[in-house]
């Protein structure tokens, strides 16, 4: 074959070399840098849900122009396998690289609750159901079952309460009761750790520390005030001396109390009734913060024995019980003359 033949024989080769070149570049380039996302849109990706599926969910979402392109560029990078499941935000002017890659990283949505310091259980399950994060019912069975607590609390634990940590948590769409109290606990037991033991004046098991805690959160909303109310507890409890604090009268009232706590009420006998029993109740009434557990642990180095409210969040301290009497004369009046 003469020269000039097979230079008119190669061109249509080359111009079919070109054109799927072209071809190529044009499709790399609408991948990776023509939006797909016309609009910000919330797509939630099932467990179970396969690249198909996911192709033509993305797809009919607006999320995507063509399912059977993605789901060949999928393929041709390897990522069929790593398609995760979960809850994704694509922002508009995102292009279909950017979607697989989001999806491939599991980048999801995050959102974000907080627990306040001194909720009990059941105030933090409705907490978790008024804002979508989880079911009440589900969350008080699960730290009703003993063989979880056997499995998630140290040695002496009463129950749950106490041990679910209050904080700022992130979690995804999905998350299960389950989770939600392994990862509290597991706050929980960092933090406590975290504190060191208590001192050598403190003799106390760590149920006995977070029920005294507990108690200390409580009582008093004022931070400077709690290592004080701390020593109140642990002088009583080292001269034997009922603690007489009303919270824990509420907490074993339990759905019995109406708030307002009546001299009947002060008289009815339950194991958290401290104005009966000597010593401290089985367990926690609340779940206490971080300071709460570290006053209960490091009680000031005070002789007091009473507080009496001042009417403003704060407390008058006194190391007997004519002081005691007369601070609570002088702030009645003050209650009752403001």
């Amino acid at each position: 074959m003469s020269s000039k033949k097979i230079y008119f024989a190669i061109i249509p080769f080359l111009v079919l070399i070109l054109l799927a070149g072209a071809g190529l570049l044009g499709v790399h380039r609408y991948i990776n840098t023509v939006p797909s996302v016309r609009q910000d849109i919330v797509l939630e990706i099932n467990k179970g849900e396969g690249l198909k599926t996911i192709s033509a969910k993305l797809q009919s979402s607006g999320v995507i122009m063509s399912d059977k392109l993605f789901i060949l560029y999928i393929m041709y990078k390897g990522l069929q396998d790593t398609l995760k499941a979960g809850e994704y935000e694509f922002k508009k002017g995102s292009t279909m690289s950017e979607v697989a890659r989001k999806i491939t990283k599991g980048d999801v949505i995050v959102y974000k609750f907080t627990i306040p310091e001194g909720l009990t259980l059941g105030e933090i399950g409705a907490l978790l159901q008024d804002n979508h994060v989880a079911g009440k019912e589900e969350f008080i069975r699960l730290t009703r079952d003993k063989e979880l607590q056997a499995e998630l609390l140290p040695d002496g634990a009463a129950g749950f309460e106490g041990y679910i940590f209050p904080d700022t948590y992130s979690y995804t769409r999905g998350v299960t009761e389950l989770e939600l109290i392994k990862i509290m606990v597991d706050r929980f037991n960092s933090v406590y750790s975290s504190l060191g033991t208590a001192g050598g004046d403190v003799n106390l098991t760590d149920n006995e520390i977070l029920t005294l805690a507990s108690i200390i959160e409580k009582e008093t909303g004022d931070a400077s005030e709690r290592a004080l109310v701390s020593a109140v507890f642990h002088n009583r409890l080292r001269i034997g001396m009922k603690l007489d604090s009303d919270p824990t009268v509420i907490y074993g009232l339990g759905e019995d109390f109406n708030g307002r706590l009546t001299r009947s009420d002060l008289k009815r006998r339950t194991q958290y009734n401290t104005y009966l029993i000597k010593g401290l109740p089985p367990g926690p009434i609340a779940n206490p913060g971080k300071d709460s557990i570290a006053a209960a642990l490091n009680p000031a180095d005070v002789d007091f024995l009473y507080f009496v409210s001042k009417g403003d969040g704060t407390h008058q301290f006194s190391s007997n019980y004519q002081d005691h009497q007369r601070a609570v004369i002088n702030y009645r009046k003050l209650k009752n003359n403001p």
